[in-house]
């Protein structure tokens, strides 16, 4: 297993088990995590978690487009999950809008996006991001933390952020 797998499941383990009500994990394809745990097996307290993927695939519960999702209503989700999908999609603004959407007030984004990483699935492989990318990008949100993956600070692999959804009065 690679050491950003690692740091990387070592975020979720920290994050994720505080995530209560219904999970959205987006692009979930098998789930697995690439070390051979379910990625819904990070989140322990959550009451359902629903797995997607941009195409039918065998055992995804959604066939979903992050871009544009009419069949999830407005403040659906208690959380949602998005791991290695937003460099995926070529208008990222217009899925992050949607994630914000279909969030519930106070609802939390576990995000994880790649800065120093190969290509990958080509040519649907458009962008990378830095922190501040990153921030700008979830600007909507509060980005509660950002822990950068990798051995050096400056020149992470990946990041992962945590953020959430104003709450409403």
């Amino acid at each position: 297993m690679s050491r950003a797998r690692t740091q990387s499941d070592r975020v979720l383990a920290r994050w994720a088990p505080a995530i209560t009500g219904d999970v959205l994990s987006l692009g979930s394809a098998s789930d697995l995590d690439g070390a051979g745990r379910r990625y819904r097996d990070y989140f322990t307290a959550a009451r359902s978690y629903t797995t997607s993927e941009v195409v039918p695939t065998p055992g995804c519960d959604l066939v979903l487009d992050v871009r544009w999702m009419p069949e999830i209503t407005d403040g659906s989700y208690d959380a949602v999950f998005c791991s290695g999908v937003l460099e995926h999609v070529d208008d990222c603004h217009a899925a992050v809008a949607e994630i914000h959407r279909i969030l519930r007030p106070g609802g939390v984004l576990l995000v994880g996006v790649p800065f120093a990483q190969r290509l990958h699935r080509a040519p649907q492989d458009f962008w990378r991001f830095t922190r501040h990318g990153v921030t700008y990008l979830l600007r909507a949100f509060t980005v509660e933390a950002i822990e950068a993956i990798g051995d050096d600070p400056k020149f992470p692999w990946t990041y992962w952020v945590k953020a959430h959804k104003e709450a409403t009065c």
